[in-house]
């Protein structure tokens, strides 16, 4: 049962950040009470928003199925990384700009920081 509801949880997650991200025209979301009126709170709005619900989702299915543990590394970067796919997505609706593009390649290379930081750690030998 608890499976069960730990999968509805990020299929919930999923469904929404997926609509999100997604739809054309986030001037409206039906259910989700957010107003984005401009292309900025937009762009924010569909790869922070968005982008976190799906790597939520993604990591609790991991969870549900996984026996070994995540580390904290690969956490973020997998949250980081879907909050970049959802910057890019928000580059193709609502246009490039300077911030944005400062953004993506900050996150872009954190995800990267994180996951060396992760194989080196995971590397090492613990002598305790």
């Amino acid at each position: 049962m608890l499976k069960i509801s730990i999968l509805f949880s990020a299929l919930c997650l999923f469904v929404i950040g997926c609509y999100v991200m997604f739809k054309p025209d986030l001037s409206d979301l039906g259910f989700i009470p957010v107003l984005a009126t401009n292309p900025e709170t937009a762009s924010e709005f569909r790869s922070l928003f968005a982008g976190s619900f799906i790597a939520y989702s993604y990591l609790l299915v991991r969870f549900t199925f996984s026996y070994n543990s995540l580390s904290i590394a690969v956490v973020i970067a997998y949250i980081m990384g879907f909050i970049a796919l959802g910057r890019l997505v928000s580059f193709f609706y609502e246009g490039f700009n300077v911030f944005g593009l400062c953004v993506l390649l900050g996150e872009i290379f954190l995800m990267i920081v994180l996951l060396m930081a992760h194989r080196k750690r995971k590397n090492e030998i613990p002598y305790f």
